[in-house]
C-alpha cells in the first residue's frame, strides 16, 4: 500500500473511531438525552402511535425516527428503545459523514461535520432533537457533492446542470427542515462559487435566486407561527433601534459570556481560517466570510433577542461554527495537500476540546435524571398513580426543564419490573387543571397538551391506571 493511500485510509479510520466514541458517550447518556422535554415528548407520541410523529410539521423528524419505530413494532422494551432513539442520531450524522467522506471524496465537508458535532456544544448535547443541525448537515452534503462534480472529469460537461439540480433538490429539502437552513445553503452555495472561480456561470445566481426565493415565501408567507415572526419582524420593524439595543440582547450576551468555555475554539477557527484565505491572497472569499459571519450572529440575536434556554442558544450559532469549519479546514488543505494528517492531529485536538466541555455538563443531566428518581420512588409509596405537584414543591436547579415531567415520569416508572406506573406531573396553575385531572382516563403530557386519553395508550408499554389525579403534598426541596 502506498504513503498516500495509508494516509487515506488513516483519515478514515479516524472518522470512524470519531463517530463510535461519538455512539458510546450517546448510549452512556441515553436517559439524560431522551428523558427531557421533546426527545421524550417524541418518543411518547412514537410510542402511542406506532409510527412517525412530525411536530409542527417539521417532517425531517422523522429522519432518524427509522430504527425506534422498528424497534416498537418489534416490541423491544422501553430500556432498548430509550438508548436506541439516542444513538440514532449519531447514525444519522454518520450516515452524512460517509456520503461527504466516501461518496464524494470531500474530507473537508466530513471535517465540518465532525466540528459542529463537538464545538459550541455543551448543553445542547444533552437535547439531540434539532431540525437545525440536519439543515446544516445538508449543507455540507451541498458542498461535498458540488465540489465533487466541479473535480471530475467525467461529468464536467454537465456539472453546471447537475450542480443547479442539486442545490434545487437540497434547498426544498431545506425548506421543510428549518428556517436557519437559508444562511447555510447560502453560505455553501456563494462560497464554493468564489473558491472554485464559478462567478462567470450561471450557477451561482440561478442558485441563489432560487434559495431566497423559496425561503422568503417560507418565511414572510407560509409561515405564520408567532415565533419566526418575531424570528425576522424585529430586524425589518426598526433597524435602527436594533443597532441601539444590540449590547442588551440575550443571544449577545449568551455568546459573551460562554466565550470562554463555548466559543473561543470558534475564534479560533474562524481567525486562522481568515488568516489562511488572506495568506493565499483570496480576498473575495476572505470578505464574503467575515461579511456573512457579522450577517449571521446580528441575525440570530436579533431574532432572539428575549432569550432562550441555553440549549437554544447554542444551537443558534452553530452554523457559524460550520462556516468556519469548512473555510478553515478547505484552506488548510490547500496548504497541506501532502500531509493530510494535519487535518486530522486539529481535527483531534478540536474532538477532545468539545468532549470536555460535554464532560463538564454531564453532572447537571444526569442529575436531573437521578432527581426524576427519586421523585418516582417516593411517588410509588402512594395509592395514586397519578399526582399533580407544584413548582415551589421542586428544586428548581435540580430538576431544569420541567414541561414534560408527565411523560418522563411515566417511562421511568414503566421501565421498573416492580413497580405499578405512574405519572407525576409538575405545573405552576393547578386549578387551571382542575376539569381535566377529574377524568380518570386523560393522561397530562406537556404544558400545552393537557389532555391526552388513555384509550390511545400503546398497552406494551405504557398500563398507567385510570384513576383521577390527585394533588401531591410531598416536597422535594433540599
Amino acid at each position: 500500500m502506498r504513503l498516500d493511500q495509508l494516509k487515506a485510509k488513516i483519515f478514515d479510520v479516524y472518522g470512524y473511531l470519531f463517530f463510535i466514541l461519538f455512539a458510546v458517550m450517546s448510549l452512556v447518556d441515553a436517559n439524560s438525552r431522551i428523558l427531557i422535554t421533546d426527545p421524550a415528548y417524541y418518543l411518547f407520541n412514537m410510542i402511542t402511535d406506532v409510527g412517525f410523529f412530525i411536530p409542527d410539521n417539521r417532517y425531517t423528524a422523522v429522519i432518524n425516527q427509522v430504527p425506534v419505530i422498528l424497534g416498537i413494532k418489534m416490541n423491544l422494551p422501553l430500556s432498548v428503545l430509550i438508548p436506541l432513539y439516542s444513538v440514532s442520531f449519531v447514525f444519522i450524522r454518520f450516515v452524512y459523514f460517509f456520503l461527504v467522506n466516501n461518496i464524494f471524496k470531500n474530507k473537508v465537508a466530513g471535517l465540518a461535520i465532525i466540528t459542529f458535532t463537538m464545538i459550541g456544544v455543551a448543553d445542547s448535547y444533552f437535547r439531540p432533537t434539532s431540525e437545525s443541525s440536519i439543515a446544516l448537515l445538508n449543507s455540507c452534503l451541498l458542498y461535498a457533492i458540488l465540489s465533487y462534480t466541479d473535480k471530475s472529469e467525467r461529468v464536467a460537461k454537465y456539472s453546471t446542470s447537475i450542480n443547479t439540480g442539486a442545490t434545487m433538490l437540497l434547498v426544498v429539502f431545506g425548506y421543510y427542515t428549518h428556517s436557519i437552513a437559508l444562511f447555510s445553503l447560502l453560505f455553501v452555495i456563494i462560497y464554493f462559487s468564489l473558491e472554485r472561480n464559478k462567478l462567470k456561470s450561471i450557477y451561482p445566481y440561478v442558485a441563489v435566486l432560487f434559495t431566497v426565493a423559496l425561503f422568503s415565501w417560507k418565511i414572510l408567507v407560509k409561515d405564520t407561527s408567532d415565533h419566526h415572526q418575531e424570528l425576522y419582524g424585529n430586524l425589518m420593524a426598526m433597524p435602527a433601534q436594533v443597532i441601539n439595543d444590540f449590547s442588551g440582547y440575550y443571544p449577545h450576551k449568551f455568546f459573551i459570556n460562554y466565550f470562554k468555555d463555548l466559543y473561543w475554539s470558534l475564534m479560533l477557527l474562524f481567525l486562522f481560517g481568515t488568516g489562511f484565505l488572506l495568506i493565499t491572497r483570496k480576498w473575495k472569499e476572505t470578505a464574503f466570510f467575515i461579511l456573512f459571519m457579522i450577517m449571521h450572529y446580528v441575525v440570530v440575536c436579533v431574532s432572539f433577542k428575549s432569550g432562550d434556554a441555553n440549549m437554544q442558544m447554542e444551537k443558534i450559532f452553530l452554523p457559524l461554527v460550520m462556516f468556519s469549519a469548512l473555510v478553515f479546514f478547505s484552506s488548510l488543505e490547500v496548504l497541506f495537500k501532502k500531509n493530510q494528517m494535519v487535518l486530522v492531529i486539529v481535527s483531534l485536538l478540536l474532538v477532545g476540546y468539545g468532549v470536555t466541555r460535554i464532560n463538564k455538563s454531564r453532572p447537571v443531566y444526569s442529575g436531573r435524571i437521578e432527581y426524576l428518581n427519586e421523585i418516582v420512588q417516593k411517588a410509588d409509596k402512594e395509592q395514586n398513580r397519578k399526582l399533580v405537584i407544584s413548582q415551589d414543591q421542586i428544586n428548581r436547579k435540580r430538576i431544569l426543564f420541567s414541561w414534560a415531567m408527565g411523560i418522563e415520569t411515566l417511562m421511568i416508572s414503566s421501565m421498573e419490573e416492580d413497580m405499578k406506573p405512574l405519572t407525576v406531573y409538575l405545573t405552576d396553575d393547578i386549578e387551571q387543571l382542575e376539569e381535566n385531572m377529574k377524568m380518570p382516563n386523560n393522561f397530562i403530557p406537556a404544558s400545552f397538551q393537557s389532555t391526552f386519553n388513555q384509550a390511545g395508550f400503546n398497552k406494551n408499554y405504557f398500563r398507567l391506571q385510570e384513576q383521577e389525579y390527585i394533588v401531591w403534598d410531598a416536597q422535594f426541596v433540599d
